[in-house]
């Protein structure tokens, strides 16, 4: 009897141990500022405000021989997907703003992983697999790596939710010379129907606006070599009343991000004679499109209050002790920018 009582004591805490590892998606967490410095060791520092000073700096061990990619905060909650580029391909690691704690999104870390895109709730996010072999499409629990996979076309290369999580926007293209295809379904890609037809461009880089009424998308010509110069468009969540609003700049993948109120889109604009890159914002009330003198060459993002826009500048690796690359904030009130690291990019905020 004694040792039973004392087993299912064991018992009580090994599962309390196994809960306190594994955090709810409701665990606490703090908001704030982020930045990646640069270097043999990149550190993630966390700060307030990008005016403040740090409260907290946190190593990140690359993988074997692996180089840093990119940084993506989820929309709201403390996830940073860390995308790593790996002899093996591409490589999605779940970042744990609370805790510093970190796990590759998949099981297998050694399948080649992309991320596509979060879903609004910052739970789950969409991960490409098999990027070289048979493409396949997953929706991954940020906590637990549970996977579902999406049934959708291998030819696919865009993929995001709707705003509120219940549909799923998804553009394909056959090839060089067939135009693109974009395409509505349910959450896990059912019951697709077809939103929007180009036989002559490429709709990518689609985004949802905030209460999710309209969407902005990029616009390239579909041909080889790809161009540089591409246009930033918006449609209604129907697919119907597409219009042009800017000349875009398509060299660095850069997605149209939406002000926290759905009143601008930022983005990579290009100067009037198409020979350079800027950081641009369109006003969609006033049709008033503001531009810094500046190239981003990291994703574009908004404070919660709107107020402040972070973009990244130059050229390196985050791996680079001798890294180019800048972070700076611009205010939209004033059209002024602040730098606030050097040998850093990659800033986003943890909402």
């Amino acid at each position: 009897m004694l040792y039973l009582r004392w087993f299912t004591v064991m018992l009580c805490c090994l599962g309390l141990w196994a809960c306190a590892e594994t955090p709810s998606a409701d665990a606490p967490y703090q908001p704030g500022f982020f930045y990646l410095s640069a270097g043999p060791d990149p550190t993630l520092t966390i700060m307030d405000t990008p005016a403040s000073t740090p409260r907290q700096q946190i190593a990140l061990n690359p993988p074997a021989d692996c180089s840093l990619y990119a940084l993506r905060p989820a929309p709201v909650g403390r996830w940073i997907v860390v995308e790593w580029e790996c002899p093996f391909g591409p490589a999605v690691e779940l970042f744990d703003s609370a805790s510093g704690e970190s796990h590759f999104a998949l099981a297998d870390p050694s399948i080649d992983s992309r991320l596509m895109g979060w879903l609004p709730d910052g739970r789950s996010l969409f991960v490409k697999i098999g990027s070289l072999s048979m493409p396949q499409f997953l929706k991954v629990d940020a906590a637990t790596s549970h996977t579902t996979e999406l049934s959708l076309s291998s030819f696919t290369y865009d993929l995001i939710s709707s705003a509120d999580g219940k549909k799923t926007l998804f553009s394909l293209s056959k090839g060089t010379g067939f135009g693109s295809e974009t395409w509505l379904a349910g959450p896990d890609g059912q019951n697709p129907s077809q939103l929007a037809v180009d036989a002559q461009n490429i709709i990518t880089l689609a985004q949802y606006s905030p209460d999710g009424s309209q969407i902005a998308f990029i616009k390239l010509t579909d041909k080889q070599p790809v161009s540089r110069i591409g246009e930033l468009w918006v449609m209604d969540s129907e697919g119907f009343n597409m219009r042009k609003l800017a000349a875009a700049d398509t060299s660095m993948g850069i997605t149209p991000a939406w002000s926290p109120n759905g009143d601008r889109i930022a983005f990579a604009g290009k100067t009037a004679d198409q020979a350079f890159a800027n950081l641009a914002v369109y006003d969609l009330g006033k049709e008033i499109l503001s531009s810094y003198p500046a190239a981003p060459t990291t994703q574009l993002a908004w404070s919660p209050d709107g107020t402040l826009l972070a973009f990244s500048t130059g050229s390196g690796s985050a791996n680079d002790s001798a890294d180019g690359r800048e972070v700076w904030f611009y205010e939209v009130a004033s059209g002024q920018a602040k730098k606030v690291a050097a040998k850093a990019c990659c800033a986003g905020w943890i909402r």
